[in-house]
């Protein structure tokens, strides 16, 4: 009984079916397109070139194609993908787009991680991240980074996109967020994720590593102006709902 309520909130928790659409219109400063897939988020900064955060689970391919065609996006304009970090339903598709000629950007301290396609050890915030992690998928295809991130990278030169991605430690060693539309959009990761119930409401993730150094983070981002932050399950959520959950 216990493991048929996980897959039924693991149900909930993922897409029913892909799904894409603009979710910051360029009057914010940068146009972001958001394809909801399986198990999480996949964002398009659209620049001079379109620049993909995340890149799914294993199995998304169709689907990522789909949102790109749904959100006018020829896949063959996309220079790089930032991985946010090294767990399976994020950086699953990496090393297929690498094939395509997509490069790489990703954070040096999931390096181990990304090269063994190993998401390695999750740590629950909660009773439901005990009881769903039986169900998250453990393993991606390796894969090493073209572009790699120690403290942090201007994007414009290598993706044609003016963000910066800042290395930010604590959801995973080698954790990331880009900045961009002049640090008033941030792409999080899974700094905290949507809720279930209303996706842009912002909730403790289900897994951190070290969870005060992401609290941290989440403030040090409220000091440097964020208004919208985009999120790898969920969102986008407003800075004022994001400064009530976790001031």
């Amino acid at each position: 009984m216990r493991a048929a309520s996980c897959a039924a909130f693991l149900v909930a928790l993922a897409a029913c079916g892909a799904s894409a659409r603009m979710t910051i219109p360029r009057s914010q400063g940068i146009a972001v397109g958001t394809i909801k897939l399986y198990l999480s988020n996949v964002h398009v900064a659209i620049g001079e070139h379109p620049m993909l955060v995340d890149t799914g689970t294993h199995g998304d391919l169709h689907d990522l194609d789909a949102g790109l065609v749904e959100l006018g996006i020829d896949w063959h304009d996309i220079k790089c993908a930032v991985v946010t970090h090294a767990h399976s339903d994020h950086a699953g598709l990496a090393r297929a787009l690498q094939g395509r000629g997509i490069r790489i950007v990703a954070g040096r301290r999931d390096l181990d991680r990304m090269q063994k396609g190993d998401r390695g050890t999750l740590h629950p915030t909660s009773w439901k991240g005990v009881l769903l992690k039986p169900f998250i998928p453990s393993d991606f295809m390796p894969f090493t980074p073209d572009y790699i991130v120690d403290d942090q990278l201007d994007l414009r030169a290598p993706c044609g996109v003016d963000a910066v991605a800042i290395a930010m430690p604590g959801h995973t060693p080698g954790s990331l967020v880009v900045l961009a539309a002049g640090g008033r959009v941030a792409f999080v990761g899974d700094l905290f994720r949507g809720a279930l119930t209303s996706a842009t409401e912002p909730m403790e993730h289900f897994y951190q590593d070290d969870l005060a150094a992401v609290h941290a983070h989440i403030r040090e981002l409220l000091d440097r102006g964020v208004v919208w932050f985009v999120l790898g399950h969920g969102g986008p959520a407003y800075r004022d709902d994001v400064a009530r959950a976790f001031r």
